[in-house]
C-alpha cells in the first residue's frame, strides 16, 4: 500500500511539474564588445546579436547616464540580418558609453519564437581611444 501511494505521489509532482519555462531571447555579442577599452572613435556604429531570429520591427536601444554617455545617434536602427541590429552612432575620442538593451521599463527587443516576451536587459559599456 506503501508503495502504490508513493508511486501516485511521484505521478503527481510529475504531472504538476510540466516542462520548465523558456529563457528570455539573449544577446550573444556586441560591437564594440562589452568592457572594452580603446575602442576606435571612429566605428560607426553599436550593434547587438542576439541568441534566435528577432521581430525586427522594434528595439530599445537605452540610456544610463550613472553608467557613461549615450553615443549621438546617426540614423535609424536597424536589422542587418534576422538576429542582428545595428545603431549608427557618432562616438568621441576618450569617453566612456553606456547603451542598454531592453533595460527596465524598455522591453521591444522581442524574439519571433516568443513576441510576448522582451528578451533579457542587458548593458553595453565600452570607452573609447583618445585618438
Amino acid at each position: 500500500m506503501k508503495i502504490i501511494a508513493c508511486l501516485l505521489l511521484a505521478a503527481g509532482l510529475l504531472l504538476t511539474v510540466g516542462p520548465a519555462l523558456a529563457q528570455p531571447c539573449q544577446v550573444a555579442s556586441t560591437t564594440p564588445a562589452n568592457r572594452a577599452q580603446g575602442v576606435d572613435p571612429s566605428l560607426a556604429y553599436v550593434e547587438v546579436r542576439f541568441n534566435e531570429d528577432m521581430l525586427t520591427g522594434r528595439w530599445s536601444w537605452v540610456t544610463n547616464p550613472k553608467l557613461g554617455a549615450f553615443p549621438v545617434v546617426a540614423g535609424k536602427s536597424v536589422f542587418v540580418d534576422p538576429r542582428t541590429c545595428r545603431l549608427p552612432v557618432k562616438l568621441g575620442p576618450g569617453t566612456t558609453y553606456a547603451v542598454g538593451i531592453n533595460t527596465e521599463g524598455y522591453g521591444n527587443f522581442r524574439s519571433k519564437a516568443d513576441p510576448d516576451t522582451p528578451c533579457a536587459p542587458y548593458q553595453i559599456i565600452f570607452t573609447t581611444g583618445t585618438k
